[in-house]
């Protein structure tokens, strides 16, 4: 094996750290810093109301779809439900680099979901009271972690 310097940068948010020297030293301090920091930083998720991308998109499977830079909702369901399938489409898309942004307006949400406007931002105003949705200064709504048990039955 070669006795050469090693040298390890691993990022993750805003946090960078750099390992270095042996092999063996590089290997030992990198498994003790990710068996540390780890479930800290999946912990800090959980506090700030992050949700895992991944598993949501798993979940999301067979529901939603992007197509043509659109957010398709599959089948047919309660407005309230497509509202909610259409953010996390949204949330999702954004962080996987499908979608432009995770925020939407009733508008763009009426459009993806196929609803009426009117309909959609009654909806919109009964899902933000409920805490199922955000809505910024800017008009934009929203996905929140708390929408995944209105939507899969299960708590974040």
């Amino acid at each position: 094996m070669n006795s050469g310097k090693v040298k390890v940068l691993i990022k993750h948010d805003d946090t960078e750290v750099e390992f270095e020297g042996d092999y063996e030293e590089v290997w030992r301090s990198v498994n003790k810093y990710l068996s540390e920091a780890y479930p800290a930083i999946e912990a800090v998720k959980k506090l700030k109301g992050l949700v895992d991308v991944a598993d949501l998109a798993e979940k999301l499977k067979g529901l939603v779809e992007f197509r043509e830079g659109r957010i398709v909702i599959l089948g047919e369901m309660e407005a309230k439900r497509k509202i909610l399938l259409c953010l996390a489409a949204a949330y999702v898309g954004k962080a996987l680099g499908l979608f432009e942004k995770d925020k939407l307006t009733p508008k763009e949400i009426a459009g993806y979901t196929g609803l009426n406007e009117k309909v959609t931002r009654a909806r919109l105003s009964e899902l933000r009271k409920a805490g199922l949705v955000v809505k910024s200064d800017e008009g934009l709504y929203g996905f929140t972690s708390t929408s995944l048990k209105e939507l899969f039955g299960e708590r974040r």
